[in-house]
């Protein structure tokens, strides 16, 4: 399974515990910043709605208008 599923599958938990919330933002940023640059990302952008949303550096970031999303 690709590492940027990986990430989608952890973010779609939903668990009742804060600390196991905590633990899956954790995970989640550590695998982010071994996806590869320019793979691109499910979703749209939040401030633009372009489908044109990739990850750069660990972060999602918006080719459309720029915006960026780490964390």
């Amino acid at each position: 399974m690709p590492l940027e599923n990986v990430v989608e599958l952890i973010n779609r938990m939903e668990l009742n515990l804060e600390s196991i919330n905590n633990w899956k933002a954790g995970v989640a940023r550590a695998l982010k910043r071994y996806i590869a640059d320019g793979t691109h990302a499910a979703g749209k952008c939040s401030s633009c709605g372009s489908d044109q949303v990739m990850y750069q550096e660990g972060c999602l970031t918006c080719k459309n208008c720029g915006s960026s999303k780490c964390g």
